[in-house]
């Protein structure tokens, strides 16, 4: 049983924010926190990129907000350790600034979190703009999962590696465990990131949530996937910019991962890099086809 204090304790948590020149939807996600119907006990933003006009608009509109501007984009990884080494509470939410949390998000994960200790990382249901749900609870990908996610993806959504590789066949309105979860939204115990290291710095973008599930099992820590929790997103706001180059780091995230889950099987690391090698230029063709079939 959770003593009282320990309790209230537990349930206090801050809010981290890594900025990429999201400009009104940073403020709109502002916005949704202080809906909360249980406030944070700090909010940091740390600044990777921002439209001047929007700084301001944060600075006169929240001027309790920390914000931290590194002058330089440091990627999400070390941004967002930078971020969580400014809180001191027991719980600290890592969030995306183009997401907006239901009123009662935070609360119900806090509550969550504090009745189950075990638990490293809380992931809340995942509303697209459209209300569909985004599948952000994952099993670790298989080798084969990964390869046919990889080839037919981008131009057979439906295709059954696909289906896998996202868990589409799982229930979405129930709460349960798994391997990882979606860095979008994050409810995360201090004491578990910090058994870990925190989020790995080696990412700069992309595949450091993988990354983070799986150190946190290996330390028998619990993901769990928290749909009684909800939020928006409006993904690829910050992408949007610069698609071609994030291109990039996604792969160049995918041969990082793929080096570090293979260390010990130089065949299997070696097949995997020179597949990550061609599969470049095909996303890149992939997304020039999508640019001209909307166009």
């Amino acid at each position: 049983m959770v003593k009282s204090k320990e309790l209230k304790q537990s349930c206090e948590y801050s809010v981290v924010l890594v900025e990429y020149f999201s400009s009104e939807h940073i403020v709109k996600c502002l916005e949704s926190i202080y809906k909360q119907s249980q406030l944070p006990k700090k909010i940091v933003i740390v600044i990777n990129g921002i439209d001047k006009e929007y700084r301001k608009i944060i600075s006169s509109r929240f001027p309790q907000i920390q914000l931290i501007d590194p002058n330089k984009n440091l990627g999400y990884a070390k941004a967002a350790n930078l971020g969580i080494s400014n809180t001191e509470t027991a719980v600290v939410l890592t969030l995306n600034p183009d997401t907006q949390l239901e009123v009662d998000a935070s609360k119900l994960s806090c509550e969550y979190l504090a009745k189950n200790s075990r638990v490293g990382s809380l992931g809340p249901q995942i509303l697209e703009s459209t209300g569909q749900v985004y599948p952000s609870a994952r099993k670790e990908p298989s080798f084969m999962d990964g390869l046919g996610h990889a080839l037919l993806g981008s131009f057979f959504p439906n295709n059954r590696f696909t289906k896998s590789y996202k868990n589409l066949n799982v229930d979405n309105k129930t709460i349960r465990n798994t391997d990882w979860l979606s860095g979008a939204a994050l409810f995360l115990r201090r004491e578990a990131l910090d058994e870990i290291g925190g989020w790995d710095e080696d990412y700069f973008m992309y595949c450091e949530d993988i990354d983070l599930g799986g150190k946190l099992r290996k330390n028998r820590w619990v993901n769990t996937y928290f749909p009684e929790a909800k939020i928006t997103h409006v993904q690829g706001v910050s992408t949007s910019r610069t698609p071609i180059k994030l291109l990039f780091e996604h792969h160049k995230s995918l041969y990082i991962y793929t080096k570090k889950k293979y260390s010990n099987n130089l065949v299997m690391k070696s097949l995997v890099t020179i597949f990550i090698a061609l599969r470049f230029p095909m996303a890149v063709a992939a997304h020039t086809f999508r640019l001209n079939s909307s166009s």
